[in-house]
């Protein structure tokens, strides 16, 4: 059994990991319903060992005479792979995890070999805590790079020094406005999906067929339909999980024609 794994970028940081698509082929199993099976995993785990273990991405399928669609798929570590496939319990299936495992095994004793100071990936906790501590030092480093950035463009302008201070604290609410809006990342507005304006042109009735459509597909996709609050509208303003958003956008992929009244002619 040919199994192919190779370094991919999960939140931020290279792991060895595999692709909902190569699962799909080595269980025998349809595509959406791999999907299915992670999106019920992740719904199940804790938030941080989604974050550690699965990556949303997409693939380009090719459908003919040069046209090609985007399409959803996953990334997956090994852990990420394991958790998934609990429930898959057939001696096929069985035999497929251990053929994972071997691999996974042996391409993380060829990093350990050649990278020095890589996690123990044989022992979980200590894996963990390097990857965590690695995640820690790189937020911090970078947050110091930015405030490096901007502290040199303040002390550029003397008669913005005293400013600085206030200027945080607008920073600051400025960020939480934005994610109370929608633009944090799980959850966006129908205003706040930031592709949108590039696609259709602005008209309470485009975004009303939209939110309509997230709507469907949230109940489809099993996700929860958030409600943020914003000044013009205290009661809230119904906001979608990025998956759905993502989902939604495969699916004007699949189907040009829909939504056709409001999109940019200039956009085609």
């Amino acid at each position: 059994m040919n199994i192919e794994i190779s370094l991919k970028e999960i939140n931020g940081k290279e792991v060895p990991a595999v692709t909902s698509l190569q699962m799909a082929e080595a269980f025998g199993k349809r595509h959406d319903n791999v999907i299915r099976d992670i999106r019920e995993t992740v719904s199940k785990c804790s938030e941080s060992f989604a974050k550690l273990n699965f990556e949303l991405s997409s693939y380009s399928k090719a459908l003919g005479d040069g046209v090609s669609r985007d399409y959803a798929m996953y990334l997956l570590s090994k852990d990420g792979l394991m958790m998934v496939t609990m429930s898959y319990t057939t001696p096929e299936a069985m035999a497929v995890k251990e053929a994972y495992i071997a691999r996974f095994n042996e391409m993380e004793e060829q990093l350990r070999n050649s990278v020095p100071g890589l996690p123990d990936f044989q022992n979980p906790a200590l894996a963990a805590r390097a990857w965590a501590e690695q995640y820690e030092r790189r937020q911090i480093a970078e947050g110091q790079r930015d405030e490096a950035i901007r502290t040199k463009s303040w002390i550029n302008n003397k008669k913005t020094a005293t400013a600085m201070a206030t200027a945080s604290v607008a920073v600051r609410k400025a960020a939480a406005l934005e994610d109370e809006l929608g633009r944090g990342k799980r959850y966006k507005t129908v205003k706040a999906i930031p592709w949108l304006p590039e696609e259709f042109m602005s008209s309470k009735g485009m975004y009303s067929v939209v939110g309509k459509a997230l709507k469907r597909l949230s109940a489809d996709l099993e996700y929860a339909v958030e409600k943020i609050a914003t000044p013009e509208f205290p009661e809230g303003v119904n906001a979608y999980h990025v998956d759905v958003i993502a989902a939604f956008r495969a699916e004007l992929a699949q189907n040009p024609g829909m939504l056709d009244r409001y999109r940019r002619r200039d956009a085609a």
